[in-house]
């Protein structure tokens, strides 16, 4: 049987259009380029998330792409997501033999008891495996209310799931320190020398943001206002809308200043009701953006906007955040002091740090920026310097390659 040194188990996989599968492919790509034999094993996406066929046996690629085909269904339905986490499983579990293929898995938390798979060959096979926790199951859906309590079957299953992988798994990568301490805390079968922190990075690849704008509505927005404030991205249920909005209320006298939405999520609705009934003139909400028009939406902005709400810092780190960083241009982040992204903001002077519902401290920072436009370059550049000395896809990826090489050696 021929083995590949790394074999990535994913759901979603480029060209699918969401972070994580363009993440899973450059790690893929990148330790291709290190010499290491690749193969990758995911999902035939349909549903909401591709806008690409790929075939079952994918030939785009430098390495071994296996899609499984699986029962999918709309993300907006709960029931319809948990039958799609449980037929990609099933998936997995048929196909079993493409796991034994590999010295190495690397195995993402999407969906949350895929990392069981892993853990079961390891058991039975031998097969080390390294756990990127994108997100903590079941603190997520409990925290934002899809979980009824700790006593629910379903949360029994991811406790139980967690306890069997952490026993078994070689290495997990937490995307941060905040989420490497928070699983310390929260699981009882892991040591802090089998967490890694591994950082994403910028899923942009080399965009010219000093180039001309091709959209003509979106350059008109450039040319009429002084300071664009822009959140893009998920606003979804674990993302703080409210101090965003309650901002922008506070400012819409400001005929300077825009605040841009760009994306999809559950808060999308609550978005458009507060522009209607607050007649919020300084607010624009575009649906999710792709191609050339998100990439000059990037351009036009003056500054990034990343949030979570109250309690979940640590269960999930906001990805977008080093692609924002790649562009060069201040932060403003609804976050609590303690993260790894509120320390970078803070210690290396690239924005603001806003506590939730800090609605006074959001606005003077747009004060301040107003009164000078040129420390909005400023302190871009100092944004770009901490983003090339610690997050680049070349400096994380080799991370990747090096846990590899640990735990096969």
């Amino acid at each position: 049987m021929k083995k590949y040194d790394v074999l990535i188990l994913c759901r979603f996989f480029k060209p699918d259009r969401i972070i994580a599968a363009e993440l899973a492919y450059e790690t893929a790509t990148d330790l291709l380029k290190k010499g290491l034999k690749v193969k990758v094993v995911c999902g035939q996406t349909k549903a909401d998330f591709a806008y690409e066929d790929a075939s079952k046996k994918d030939t785009n690629h430098d390495f071994k792409v296996r899609r499984l085909n699986y029962l999918q269904f709309s993300k907006s339905s709960k029931i319809g997501r948990i039958i799609s986490y449980l037929a990609f499983v099933l998936a997995v579990v048929f196909n079993w033999r493409l796991l034994r293929q590999a010295k190495c898995i690397i195995v993402y938390s999407d969906p949350p008891i895929l990392p069981v798979i892993a853990a079961l060959n390891k058991k039975i096979f031998k097969i080390n495996f390294i756990f990127v926790s994108y997100d903590i199951f079941p603190d997520i859906p409990i925290i934002t209310k899809h979980i009824s309590s700790e006593k629910s079957i379903a949360c029994k299953v991811m406790r139980a799931s967690n306890d069997f992988v952490d026993k078994n798994v070689d290495k997990i990568v937490a995307l941060s320190s905040d989420m490497k301490y928070y699983i310390l805390k929260s699981r009882q079968y892991i040591s802090e020398d089998r967490i890694s922190v591994i950082p994403n990075w910028s899923t942009l690849g080399n965009v010219n943001f000093s180039s001309g704008i091709e959209n003509n509505e979106i350059k008109a927005l450039r040319k009429q206002f002084e300071l664009i404030i822009l959140y893009s991205g998920n606003m979804g249920i674990a993302h703080d809308m409210d101090t965003i909005l309650d901002a922008a209320k506070h400012l819409r006298a400001n005929k300077k200043v825009l605040f841009i939405f760009a994306g999809t999520g559950q808060k999308v609705n609550k978005i458009k009701v507060a522009i209607d009934d607050s007649s919020l003139n300084n607010v624009r909400l575009y649906g999710y953006l792709e191609g050339p028009d998100y990439i000059d939406m990037l351009k036009i902005a003056d500054v990034h906007v990343i949030s979570l709400i109250n309690g979940i810092a640590g269960m999930i780190v906001p990805s977008k955040t080093y692609s924002y960083m790649s562009i060069g241009r201040p932060l403003i982040a609804i976050l609590p002091e303690h993260t790894d992204i509120a320390k970078d903001i803070k210690h290396y002077e690239l924005g603001c740090v806003v506590a939730s519902g800090d609605i006074a401290k959001f606005v003077k920072y747009v004060e301040y920026l107003l009164k000078d436009m040129s420390e909005v370059a400023r302190i871009g550049n100092r944004v770009l310097e901490v983003f090339n000395d610690k997050y680049t896809r070349e400096i994380n990826t080799t991370k990747y390659y090096e846990l590899v090489k640990e735990i096969t050696s």
